[in-house]
């Protein structure tokens, strides 16, 4: 497995002002077969290119390079362990590259991950290089994708349609709506906040790829027996089909859970862990007052700024995979799996 370390840095701050700022929040938007979370960083490759008064074309051109190289998520990448304690919608395996334009942690790495990892910094890297090439407003997207993102293969025109209706979709977008551009300010999103922000001081190793594995079905319904080791099953996920599904992966096949909370809360392989002692990626397992057998289990993700306690989860029926705050009323039991002593130093694809 290829291992890259990255130099420390600040997670409260990016390493350079960048150009655009971008949006948060939802986008209020629909496009078949894409999640809000693909929209936000459409949407913000959109709002950047019009903050930064980039031509349409350019514009599609980011947003195809970016439905290309990641399908429009800001991937983290075991073999880069540091992008694992950063929010991210799931787990790339291409060398070492990271976040949604899938850039090399050995050769842009040196800004930091925090910045790395950040998709603001990410599409005002792929404007930034743009702005600098000659012809580029001779070039069709697909070609000015190829000439920004320099890839072994050009496959960027498979994603042409796609871009101009995400641009249709988001063209709207007016400067004069959007938080003004101050020079020397980090951009939104950097450090504590937004989709680079830390996912907890603790989070790494094995719980936060248990953690990655999970977090790229957020938004996948709940599905009662839903799900197994490949993916989504009937359409979703239950609690324990989320679960299995994200340990089997983080431990690339080695750790196969029953689907029933009570059994993989009884697994061998887990451990029992105090709660005060838990961490990002530990199972949580509800069991109700006076009942001998859990109903429910969630992954823990770890805190929010505010040091509420988080966890990832399929909720209950008309519900969706989510990310939400720990809720008390229910015995609540701690178990931890690590990868197995054999498999120690392996890749986890």
């Amino acid at each position: 497995m290829l291992v890259v370390l990255i130099g420390a840095d600040s997670s409260s701050s990016c390493a350079a002002a960048l150009s655009g700022t971008g949006l948060q929040g939802g986008t209020g938007a629909s496009i078949d077969g894409l999640s809000d979370g693909q929209l936000q960083l459409a949407r913000n490759g959109v709002a950047i290119g019009i903050q930064r008064g980039e031509p349409e074309q350019v514009i599609i051109a980011e947003l195809v390079a970016q439905a290309t190289e990641s399908t429009l998520r800001n991937l983290a990448n075991p073999a880069v362990p540091d992008s694992l304690r950063y929010s991210n919608d799931g787990l790339g395996h291409d060398g070492d590259s990271v976040g949604p334009h899938q850039l090399r942690a050995s050769v842009w790495g040196s800004v930091g991950i925090a910045t790395l990892m950040n998709p603001i910094y990410q599409i005002n890297w792929f404007y930034d290089r743009a702005d600098t090439i000659t012809g580029r407003d001779r070039m069709s997207p697909a070609e000015l994708a190829q000439a920004v993102e320099v890839a072994g293969v050009n496959a960027y025109a498979g994603q042409l349609t796609l871009a101009h209706q995400l641009y249709e979709e988001f063209a709207h977008l007016a400067p004069g709506a959007m938080p003004a551009v101050e020079a020397g300010q980090p951009a939104s999103g950097c450090g504590t906040n937004g989709s680079s922000a830390p996912l907890s001081a603790a989070v790494g190793g094995f719980g936060a790829v248990i953690i990655a594995a999970a977090q790229k079905w957020v938004g996948t319904p709940y599905v009662w027996g839903g799900g197994d080791s490949t993916g989504p099953t009937g359409g979703g996920f239950d609690c324990s089909g989320l679960t299995l599904y994200a340990l089997y992966q983080a431990s690339g096949g080695r750790i196969r859970l029953a689907h029933y909370t009570q059994a993989q809360q009884d697994d061998p392989a887990a451990q029992v862990i105090p709660f005060d002692q838990r961490q990002p990626g530990d199972l949580i397992f509800f069991t109700s007052p006076g009942q001998s057998s859990s109903h429910h289990v969630v992954i823990y993700y770890g805190r929010n700024e505010s040091g509420q306690d988080l966890v990832l989860h399929a909720p209950q029926s008309g519900q969706s995979v989510t990310v939400a705050p720990l809720w008390a009323g229910d015995r609540l039991d701690v178990r931890r799996f690590s990868m197995p002593a054999a498999a120690a130093g392996g890749s986890h694809d």
